[in-house]
């Protein structure tokens, strides 16, 4: 029986993402954070996981880029969801009333300023995800609410205040899948990597890009993170067109890999070629 992981509790837009992806699994699994979820892989708890990558307001999901540099696991599939966020209290009530919002940090980001010009004196909180906070609200007073999927209302006895309350319609979010085995080759791979930067080596990154421009790879993203060993020094998350065995790909790779002091594969997988809508 295949178990896939996703980031909990139940409601959250990653459980949206993950019952998108696999419709016939057989057991969801809910896990409170998203380090606790990979590492359900990498001990075998699960067979995949489900995590957030990139939002296109608010950038990359910095926790999940520092994991998949850490740990042994292949991306194999992803989604891209509409991103909906909702403000949920116990009960019907002004907005005056509110004290106290609740929510993931990228929803209370994403929502700032529906807050800042229909609350007043109100202070924000952090959850671990959307789905965490609005189960957090059942046990809290009636001057809570929280942000997140309007879906996890249906968990628990709970009111939706305001729907559509993200500041920028095109809100959506991208999630992959993990595992620690390959995906089916697909004809509409695409492909990720990470590679760091040699040192005291002008115009490294130029190097690297230029091996995808002359082969004519299209690049779909690219983002850096801080290597944590010196300040000043960092790693590139990479994603592109195509299989890492095309002819092409792979000539690429062979490359980036020799000029890279740091390389790490993480995987070819079938493009979404669809966004979800919530």
């Amino acid at each position: 029986m295949s178990r896939l992981g996703f980031l909990g509790p139940q409601g959250s837009f990653t459980e949206v993402a993950a019952r998108e992806y696999e419709h016939q699994v057989g057991e969801f699994i809910p896990y409170n954070d998203i380090k606790s979820l990979i590492l359900g892989v990498v001990k075998d708890e699960i067979d995949r996981a489900v995590v957030p990558i990139e939002n296109s307001i608010q950038g990359g999901v910095t926790l999940t880029l520092d994991l998949l540099a850490d740990f042994d696991l292949n991306i194999v599939g992803e989604v891209i969801l509409i991103i909906e966020q909702s403000l949920v209290a116990k009960k019907k009530m002004d907005l005056a009333e509110v004290r106290h919002v609740i929510s993931h940090p990228q929803a209370l980001a994403q929502c700032r300023s529906f807050l800042e010009e229909n609350l007043s004196n109100y202070e924000t909180h952090i959850s671990n995800s959307t789905s965490e906070a609005i189960q957090q609200l059942t046990a809290l007073d009636e001057s809570w609410v929280a942000i997140g999927n309007s879906r996890a209302v249906d968990y628990y006895d709970l009111e939706i205040l305001a729907e559509g309350i993200q500041d920028n319609s095109e809100n959506f979010t991208r999630f992959v899948i993990l595992s620690k085995d390959e995906a089916i080759r697909s004809q509409n791979a695409k492909t990720s990597i990470i590679c760091s930067v040699a040192e005291d080596h002008p115009g490294f990154l130029y190097d690297i890009l230029h091996e995808f421009a002359i082969r004519g790879i299209n690049l779909t993203k690219i983002e850096s993170r801080p290597a944590k060993r010196m300040l000043g020094e960092y790693i590139f998350f990479i994603d592109f067109e195509g299989h890492y065995l095309d002819k092409r790909v792979k000539s690429a790779l062979e490359l980036v890999s020799y000029k890279s002091p740091w390389y790490k594969l993480l995987g070819s997988y079938e493009k979404a070629v669809d966004t979800i809508q919530l």
